[in-house]
């Protein structure tokens, strides 16, 4: 309804239309979105002021929502160029897209529980189709669909995605390299552009996840002076010739994000990616992660961690960034200290993306947040 309320304003001019669409993404992402980018449980929303829902229920955001929500941003986004808009469709796109999806059979996830040390069912061909699915077969086009926007001669870079664009218009071809978010830079170079029609802005996003006066930019090797802040646009405006490169540097950090309703229960987030533990819980456990043709197959129904065996972040949250340690040779992977989740030589945090086939914690409480919320046997 609201993707539609957006569509309207933009085909007829109706504000009345745009002003309650963004109503409705403001509210959503600003008070009811979890770290990964989704919003919902038991595909409801729940009161703004109470997650205790989101962390303890086994079926967490519904991949449908993130989906018309990334609508939604695509729409608003080509109103006003707004960089807010590209932050969550960044951070929706890389944790709960990409992690929706099993990367060798290729099923897809209904919902993904936010409770600690659950897990996921997969959807298979021919046997369990729902709605996520369906959705979920389009989602991953999404990849491609907005690293580059234009206005008028104005292009702007927004994902950091190995591309090639052709702005036919402008008789323009460049290719952006990167190995992002495993690498912190990337690199655009202009392949072809037409005798006359190269001289244009070339506007890239200058991420909230990097600290301010940390983005580097260079062309051909000469740093780009200005003063562009987070969340906005560094400008370069020349006349571009083929073989022109930009250099990009991303630097990103590492931080905790709480759950939007202020309670104890933290999230870790490198840059725009979100990291996870594998969380085993019962000895010797064997679980389906496969859905069958049943109709709640969508659903994680094996049992819940107790609440006495929830993995809890024992040091303090300044304490616990500084315990992390890169774990050598494995890109976006950390070893961190002052959790009890079953090692005493320390947690392996890994993106989420990368976490399939496992229970797994995304949320860390901290000790006295557990007993309220878990539940459970």
């Amino acid at each position: 309804k609201v993707v539609g309320y957006q569509r309207v304003a933009g085909l007829t001019g109706d504000a009345s239309g745009g002003a309650a669409a963004e109503r409705f993404w403001r509210n959503v992402v600003d008070e009811r979105t979890v770290a990964i980018g989704g919003n919902s449980v038991r595909e409801h929303f729940h009161p703004v002021d109470d997650f205790g829902d989101m962390v303890s229920d086994r079926e967490g955001p519904e991949t449908c929502n993130t989906y018309n929500m990334l609508k939604l941003t695509r729409l608003l986004y080509a109103d006003s160029a707004n960089t807010e808009y590209m932050e969550y469709y960044e951070r929706a796109l890389y944790n709960h897209i990409l992690a929706s999806q099993h990367p060798e059979h290729g099923g897809l996830v209904y919902f993904t529980p936010m409770r600690p040390a659950h897990y996921r069912m997969y959807s298979r061909p021919g046997v369990a189709m729902w709605c996520c699915v369906g959705s979920g077969m389009e989602n991953h086009f999404r990849y491609g669909e907005m690293i580059y926007a234009r206005r008028g001669r104005d292009l702007y870079v927004n994902l950091f995605v190995p591309s090639r664009l052709d702005w036919t218009a402008a008789g323009l071809r460049l290719r952006q390299a990167t190995g992002f978010p495993d690498e912190e830079t990337s690199v655009i170079t202009i392949e072809t552009v037409r005798p006359g029609a190269g001289s244009f802005t070339l506007r890239l996003r200058y991420p909230a996840w990097v600290a301010e006066g940390e983005m580097k930019v260079a062309v051909n090797g000469d740093p780009v002076p200005g003063a562009a802040m987070p969340g906005s646009y560094v400008g370069i405006e020349r006349q571009w010739r083929a073989g022109d490169e930009v250099a990009i540097s991303l630097p990103m950090t590492t931080r905790l994000e709480q759950l939007p309703d202020g309670s104890d229960w933290y999230a870790v987030v490198h840059g725009p990616i979100v990291l996870a533990a594998r969380t085993p819980v019962f000895e010797d456990e064997t679980l389906e992660f496969r859905a069958d043709d049943s109709r709640m197959g969508h659903r994680a129904d094996g049992p819940l961690c107790p609440a006495a065996a929830t993995p809890v972040m024992l040091a303090a949250p300044d304490e616990f960034l500084e315990s992390l340690e890169p774990v050598p040779g494995k890109p976006l992977a950390f070893r961190a200290g002052g959790l009890s989740a079953g090692d005493e030589e320390g947690v392996e945090l890994l993106p989420f993306f990368r976490l399939h086939d496992s229970r797994y914690t995304l949320y860390w409480p901290r000790p006295d947040a557990v007993g309220t919320r878990t539940g459970g046997p």
